[in-house]
């Protein structure tokens, strides 16, 4: 739920907007603090692992809404929901790029990320209608719908094993703070 709802829904809770900032930041930065180090785990965890805690990580924070009034409970939630949506996100690129063809690997991560763009042009649309017609608890409990479906199609994922890369240790620290910025 990283679109147009978060605020709306606050404001109608009588947050300020303050507290809707700071909520809806929270968000995106627990998903991209945690993304670097997901992909490092990634050379060791197999992604599905990811996928699946990801996806009920997300569902479980989208069904809280309903009980999470604002402030402080409705941070935690969206921290919770920050970390399964960058564990899932994260994974899911990374299992497209390594299960695809070297000679087809641009192309679908294209159409990877042409989907997530789709669903990012239709899903704010859709959401307004089911808060307009119905209510908020309608869309919390489709997001947790669509991220159960998500977990169940991850589940039915076949097991891939984890192969290092050739000439890289996992142990090496390619993401110090030190080694980035002497690149720099």
């Amino acid at each position: 739920m990283s679109n147009p709802y978060p605020p709306i829904y606050l404001s109608r809770l009588g947050s300020n907007e303050v507290e809707i900032g700071v909520i809806i930041g929270t968000f995106f930065f627990c998903a991209l603090v945690l993304r670097p180090f997901v992909g490092k785990a990634l050379l060791r965890t197999p992604e599905k692992k990811f996928m699946i805690t990801g996806s009920l990580l997300y569902a479980f924070s989208s069904l809280t809404y309903l009980f999470a009034p604002p402030f402080w409970p409705l941070l935690i939630v969206r921290v919770v929901q920050g970390i399964g949506f960058a564990f899932f996100h994260t994974a899911a690129f990374t299992l497209v790029a390594n299960i695809s063809p070297e000679t087809h690997r641009g192309q679908s991560i294209s159409y990877f990320a042409l989907a997530m763009s789709i669903s990012g042009a239709l899903g704010p649309s859709v959401g307004i209608f089911l808060i307009n017609h119905f209510s908020f608890t309608l869309l919390f409990l489709a997001c947790s719908g669509l991220s159960f479906c998500a977990l169940l199609i991850t589940c039915r994922l076949g097991r891939r094993p984890i192969v290092p890369l050739q000439g890289s240790s996992i142990d090496d620290a390619s993401f110090s703070a030190g080694k980035l910025f002497h690149h720099l």
